[in-house]
């Protein structure tokens, strides 16, 4: 009797894969569904409880692999072999806090055993952020649209956030182990359900504050459609030196409409080394003329190109006319597209805040933007570059970054979603590249941000769950010994 229950559960558990699989479709990437974040491990980990550990393993690292295979497409910046094999090892990185738990959740039984999945995932994000070429690009907590949910981010970073998604599928487990019996409920409730409605009803008492601030008027200036599709059929540099002096008159179109901070997207202005020089002399001049802070996002060609790669940066330059500081990209989209900086973000004073900048896919490094936590900086101006298939996603993805650590930010970019948000993340003003024909967008930013708890203490939260993973890894092995 016995026997046929068990081989009954096994069958059952292909059943909980499918939809496990089903929801990894819509579980990140191209087609995310908040939801699936929280469903997809519900069903991951049911299945694997009744498979033996290392065969359900691989399994769902084939479930895993097939489905990034379809999601990323498009949204990773290569293909061929090494896209597959990238696809390949995501999965294998998540699968293993799915293997982990399995074999952990054999020992520890109790309510406690529901803190090791997210623990794990948790630690294997840290990892992978951490030694990750793409940073935070993918990971759990960019599947999040939520805002009362992602106010948990001042405090925790996005640690405390993926805790909570992965916790609702251990938790979940637990109950379903426990037959749902009224007791493991109520135990339930008090552990789980009281942090996770506090944190929501927190979250959303925080979005409802007024943020009693000035603002000041930030222009960012796009290419048009037409500009760039004509780009390719036309002599180029003579179509980039019209631009570049098309950037100076939107900036005195920018001026005249009440605009104090002025910055155009990543790469805006192209130039060989032997003119930029000049352009930097008639960028200040329309500072002093406009009387606005001006931000020149500047490709600029060496001589020796291609032997040597492009500087990709931008320069600040102040109502006097005087360069307050040149900032380089500091994280590489993909290998070789430009010579990289020191990775120091810097930053400038202003009547209108303290302001910083960054470049596009830097943005996506939290170990880089933390910086910013001892810097009290209230706004980050940053110039971006994407493609369609990451619009708005990466976007959306910068504003995580204001959360972390109370800035406001306004992300200017060429062929993708340009946006500005307060700290909170709420949304102040937006252009889509590919719905409008608008070059300039106008936001009226907060000139104050504010400090954050994950500011002043960084990754802490990380570290308790490195903490815990340890203490209960030295339980397990004694009790294995024991045992023998």
């Amino acid at each position: 009797m016995e026997k046929t229950m068990n081989t009954r559960k096994i069958q059952y558990s292909y059943f909980y894969l499918l939809i496990g699989f089903i929801s990894l479709f819509f579980f990140n990437g191209r087609w995310i569904l908040p939801i699936a974040a929280f469903v997809a491990p519900i069903f991951l980990i049911r299945f694997l409880r009744f498979q033996k550990p290392f065969k359900g393993f691989l399994i769902i690292v084939l479930a895993g692999w097939v489905s990034n295979i379809f999601v990323w497409k498009g949204m990773m910046p290569m293909s061929g072999f090494l896209y597959y094999f990238v696809s390949f090892m995501m999965s294998v990185f998540t699968s293993l806090t799915f293997l982990l738990d399995r074999i952990y959740t054999q020992k520890f039984k109790g309510i406690i055993s529901t803190l090791i999945f997210p623990g794990v995932y948790v630690i294997m994000d840290y990892i992978t952020i951490s030694t990750n070429p793409s940073g935070s690009y993918g990971t759990l907590i960019h599947t999040q649209s939520a805002l009362p949910l992602l106010q948990l981010v001042s405090i925790t970073g996005i640690w405390g956030v993926t805790f909570l998604i992965t916790w609702t599928a251990s938790i979940t487990n637990w109950l379903w182990d426990n037959y749902f019996e009224k007791s493991k409920i109520y135990s339930a409730f008090w552990v789980f359900g009281i942090p996770f409605l506090s944190i929501i009803i927190w979250g959303q008492f925080r979005l409802a504050q007024t943020i009693n601030s000035p603002t000041v008027r930030i222009a960012s200036i796009n290419s048009t459609k037409a500009e760039y599709y004509h780009r390719l059929k036309t002599n180029y540099d003579t179509l980039v030196e019209k631009a570049n002096e098309g950037f100076l008159r939107n900036c005195d179109i920018a001026a005249s409409s009440g605009a104090k901070i002025v910055f155009g997207r990543e790469t805006i202005i192209s130039l060989p080394a032997d003119k930029e020089n000049d352009f930097i002399e008639k960028a200040k001049s329309t500072a002093i003329r406009d009387s606005i802070y001006l931000g020149l996002p500047i490709q600029m060609i060496p001589k020796t190109f291609p032997d040597e790669n492009p500087e990709n940066k931008i320069i600040w330059i102040s109502p006097a006319g005087e360069i307050l500081f040149t900032y380089f990209k500091a994280k590489p989209t993909y290998p070789g597209e430009c010579d990289y900086g020191d990775g120091i973000i810097k930053y400038f004073d202003s009547p209108f805040g303290r302001i910083g900048s960054a470049i596009c896919f830097d943005m996506d490094f939290p170990s880089l933007i933390n910086q910013t936590g001892k810097m009290d900086i209230d706004i980050m101006l940053v110039p971006g570059s994407d493609w369609q298939e990451i619009s708005p996603y990466h976007t959306y993805m910068a504003s995580v970054r204001g959360i972390e650590h109370g800035f406001n930010i306004v992300r200017s970019v060429f062929k993708g979603f340009s946006a500005s948000f307060n700290y909170k993340a709420q949304l102040l003003s937006s252009n889509d590249f590919f719905k409008t024909n608008e070059v300039i967008l106008y936001s009226d930013v907060p000139v104050k941000g504010q400090k954050t708890i994950y500011s002043v203490l960084g990754d802490y939260f990380a570290f308790l769950c490195i903490l815990f993973f340890l203490s209960i890894s030295i339980i397990f092995i004694r009790s294995k010994r024991i045992s023998k």
